[in-house]
């Protein structure tokens, strides 16, 4: 009676043992995909408020003179490397692969930003020169309707009838 009494005890402590691990190792499971979830929302949220921003910026960007823009640029870029120079003195020496990995992605992201910022004015400068462009040669064309009309007139003689 006594053995099956110590086994049965033996089981049960096993029993709860097991439970117990299950529900720590549960409750570890549990924070850490909380955890992990908090970091993608708050990434997540992070790239929204850049897309925002950029948004605006190129926003601002479209109502600046050309002058104005360069200077918006220069200080756009200027920005962007210290906060990546910041982020990475931040992060040396302690960084983890997942710290570092983030970090090259926001730099990368902010690169992608700078591209698209340039590729933007560029557009605009070649927008702004092919409307010179068309402007000129409406000028032109008129300037010539202009003389054409006005040597047609010269060769007229108002004193002779037309049929």
């Amino acid at each position: 009676m006594k053995s099956i009494t110590l086994s049965t005890a033996t089981l049960i402590l096993l029993g709860t043992l097991t439970v117990g691990m299950a529900d720590t190792t549960e409750t570890t499971l549990e924070n850490t995909v909380t955890e992990q979830t908090m970091t993608q929302t708050q990434t997540r949220e992070m790239k929204q408020e850049r897309v925002r921003q950029m948004n605006q910026f190129k926003e601002q960007l479209a109502n600046m003179s050309q002058e104005d823009r360069e200077v918006a640029m220069a200080e756009m870029q200027t920005k962007m490397q210290t906060r990546t120079q910041t982020q990475a003195q931040k992060h040396s020496g302690d960084a983890t692969n997942a710290e570092a990995t983030q970090t090259m992605s926001q730099t990368r992201t902010m690169t992608q930003e700078h591209s698209r910022t340039q590729e933007m004015t560029q557009t605009q400068q070649m927008q702004q020169m092919q409307q010179m462009q068309q402007r000129h040669g409406a000028d032109m064309q008129a300037h010539q309707t202009m003389e054409s009309m006005q040597s047609q007139a010269g060769n007229i003689d108002p004193t002779i009838p037309h049929r």
